[in-house]
């Protein structure tokens, strides 16, 4: 089991960025990259407006809708995946897509990834056993609303 605290990562170098979106099938754009740069190297599971302040540091004249269009097409590509806020209000965007589970602080609004093998395990073998009929999952992810206990 583990639990993931969100740091700022380095920033990734160009020639690594442009491999990501050759990979996914897109065109490197000086956009794509100053976008997809900002949502790997923010803490957390940001929200598109949350990429867009990040953005326009570097690049002013890059709009929110081309922040969202361009997450948009990393969601429909597999580099990144849309994560539905604590709050419901927001989209929120991972850039891990590896199997994982969020568990949403509703008091700090924060996401946390959990990962757990066991608990993985557990789901394939539920499924599996109640043979569902005419769908096959191919991956799953729990969301877990609750509250962080403060340390006593």
């Amino acid at each position: 089991m583990a639990l993931s605290t969100d740091h700022f990562s380095p920033s990734p170098d160009a020639a690594h960025l442009r491999a990501r979106l050759s990979q996914a099938g897109l065109r490197a754009t000086r956009q794509r990259l100053v976008i997809l740069e900002s949502l790997l190297t923010l803490p957390g599971h940001p929200t598109a407006e949350q990429v867009h302040r990040q953005v326009v540091r570097q690049e002013p004249s890059i709009s929110l809708g081309t922040v969202y269009k361009a997450l948009d097409s990393f969601v429909a590509a597999g580099l990144t995946r849309r994560v539905a806020a604590a709050e419901g209000t927001s989209r929120r965007y991972d850039a891990d897509c590896t199997e994982h589970h969020h568990l949403f602080c509703t008091d700090t609004q924060e996401i946390i990834d959990y990962c757990d093998p066991q608990l993985d395990t557990l789901i394939r073998e539920f499924f599996a056993a109640k043979g569902l009929q005419n769908f096959q999952p191919h991956s799953f992810s729990l969301h877990i609303t609750g509250s962080k206990l403060a340390n006593k």
